[in-house]
């Protein structure tokens, strides 16, 4: 399984800025929505924070994985921000996260939904991986990155 068939280029912010953890997910999920994935953005909202209460998603390494399953997602699917200047996520490590992996999974593949965390978690003991990504200008450069992290691993 690799990271690559859950995450298109459009699907993908690299540059992006916030104040956040609440910031940095309300912009993802604004910008989900207006990619269509999903038709209520305080739905989405709401069970990202659902989780985001219950223990961080923020992994550590400069890493966070919000993630929500919605019955109205057929198919798992991965957005990713990056932000270069980081954001207060209340990460296991106390670092700040550049790279938010959102993941919205479906309540049919619960297997598969835990295959991809378990992915995003291995990909991001590679020492490169977050910062060859901030550097990223274009989400094709991003797809990059990671093909190449997801070959060497």
């Amino acid at each position: 399984m690799r990271l690559l068939d859950f995450l298109r280029p459009e699907m993908i912010w690299v540059a992006l800025e916030s104040d956040s953890k609440q910031d940095s997910l309300k912009g993802l999920v604004d910008r989900v929505v207006e990619r269509q994935v999903v038709q209520e953005a305080g739905t989405l909202l709401e069970a990202l924070w659902a989780r985001e209460h219950i223990v961080t998603t923020g992994i550590g390494r400069g890493i966070a994985i919000p993630h929500a399953d919605l019955p109205e997602i057929t198919h798992p699917q991965l957005a990713l921000g990056v932000y270069p200047a980081g954001v207060d996520f209340d990460a296991l490590d106390d670092q700040l996260v550049h790279l938010v992996f959102m993941l919205l999974g479906t309540p049919r593949t619960p297997g598969l939904h835990m295959k991809i965390l378990a992915r995003i978690a291995r990909l991001s003991k590679d020492p490169d991986l977050c910062q060859d990504l901030i550097k990223a200008t274009e989400p094709h450069v991003a797809i990059e990155i990671l093909r190449r992290t997801e070959q060497r691993h």
